[in-house]
C-alpha cells in the first residue's frame, strides 16, 4: 500500500513537471516572455592598443558582463565581432572559462588583432573625408544550459562614438654623413613625423636602427628627447649615430657611386603618450627598406 502510494506521488510530481515544461515551451507563457527579458549585458571599459607594427594593430579590450538572470551562467566560449563604422575589422574568439553570478558582474581582457587589409578602407575613408569621429561597436555571443529553459544563446551589443583614429605617417627627411672618417663615420638622419589625428601625440623612447649594403653596416641609435606632434601636425625627429667600422671606404664608394645597387632598412620604434586612451602608453614602429639612390630622390621631393 505504501510502494502504491509513493508511485503515484511520484507519477503526480512528473506530470507537474511536464505540465510545467509544456507551459514554458508555449510561445505565449507570460513566465517564458518575462524570462526572454532576463539576458546578460556587455560594456566596453576600456581598448588599449599595445602595439602597431607595418602588418597588424594589437589591441587588448576589458569588456564587463553584467547578468541579471537569476541563477549563475557558465560559458566556455565568447564569439564577438568588431566594427568602425558598421565596417566588420574583427572577429574571433574567447575559449577561457567564464563565470557570471546572478545579479553580478564579471570583467575579461579580450586580445585584439587588426590586421591592416581588413582596416585600409575604412581609414581611406576617414582620410578622405576628414572623419573626427566613428562609432566603434562590439557585438558579442555566447551560449549557456539555462534550467528549464535548456539551452540558449545569448547576443549582447554595445556602441559607442569616439575620435577616429588614424595611423602615424612617416617620411624620410633628409641623410648626411658627418664625420667620414676610417676610424669614426657620423651619420645623421631625419624622420618627418606626421600626425592626421584631431588630438597631439608625444613619441618618447625612441630606438633605431640604419643598416647599408644587406647589413654589412649596421648603425644603432636613440632618441634621446620627447617629441611632440600637434594635431594634424608634423615634426621632425632627428637621429644621430655614430658608426665605428672598418668598412667605410666601402660603405663611402656605395653611398657616392653605387647607390642605384645599395640597399637600405631603417627600422625605428618607440612609445606613445596621448590624451586619447586607446593610443596611450601604446608601441608603435615604423619599417622603411629601398636602395640609397630611391632614398635620395624620397629626401630631394
Amino acid at each position: 500500500m505504501r510502494r502504491r502510494k509513493w508511485l503515484i506521488a511520484l507519477v503526480i510530481v512528473a506530470l507537474i513537471i511536464i505540465g510545467f515544461w509544456l507551459w514554458w515551451r508555449a510561445p505565449h507563457s507570460a513566465i517564458k516572455q518575462e524570462a526572454e527579458k532576463l539576458k546578460p549585458e556587455l560594456k566596453v571599459a576600456s581598448m588599449n592598443i599595445t602595439d602597431i607594427d607595418a602588418d597588424k594593430i594589437s589591441a587588448t579590450s576589458k569588456v564587463i558582463i553584467s547578468s541579471n538572470l537569476p541563477l549563475e551562467v557558465k560559458t566556455n566560449r565568447l564569439d564577438y565581432v568588431i566594427y568602425i563604422d558598421s565596417a566588420k575589422v574583427i572577429e574571433d574568439s574567447y575559449t577561457k572559462p567564464i563565470t557570471i553570478r546572478s545579479g553580478d558582474s564579471t570583467a575579461i581582457n579580450l586580445p585584439m588583432e587588426i590586421m591592416y587589409k581588413k582596416i585600409t578602407a575604412v581609414l581611406k575613408r576617414f582620410e578622405n573625408e576628414g572623419v573626427d569621429s566613428a562609432d566603434y561597436s562590439m557585438k558579442a555571443t555566447f551560449q549557456v544550459d539555462v534550467p528549464i529553459a535548456g539551452e540558449r544563446n545569448f547576443t549582447m551589443n554595445f556602441s559607442k562614438r569616439l575620435p577616429a583614429l588614424r595611423l602615424l605617417k612617416a617620411k624620410m627627411g633628409d641623410i648626411d654623413i658627418g664625420k667620414f672618417g676610417f676610424k669614426e663615420t657620423d651619420l645623421n638622419m631625419v624622420v618627418n613625423v606626421t600626425n592626421p589625428n584631431v588630438f597631439p601625440i608625444n613619441m618618447k623612447d625612441g630606438k633605431y636602427k640604419f643598416s647599408i649594403d644587406n647589413d654589412e653596416n649596421v648603425m644603432e641609435g636613440v632618441m634621446e628627447k620627447v617629441v611632440s606632434i600637434p594635431a594634424h601636425g608634423t615634426e621632425p625627429v632627428a637621429m644621430h649615430v655614430d658608426m665605428k667600422t672598418m668598412k667605410v671606404p666601402k660603405l663611402g664608394w656605395k653611398m657616392l657611386f653605387d647607390k642605384k645597387d645599395t640597399r637600405f632598412k631603417m627600422n625605428f620604434s618607440c612609445k606613445l603618450m596621448s590624451e586619447n586612451g586607446m593610443l596611450n602608453n601604446s608601441n608603435m614602429a615604423f619599417n622603411m627598406s629601398g636602395t640609397l639612390d630611391e632614398l635620395k630622390q624620397a629626401v630631394t621631393k
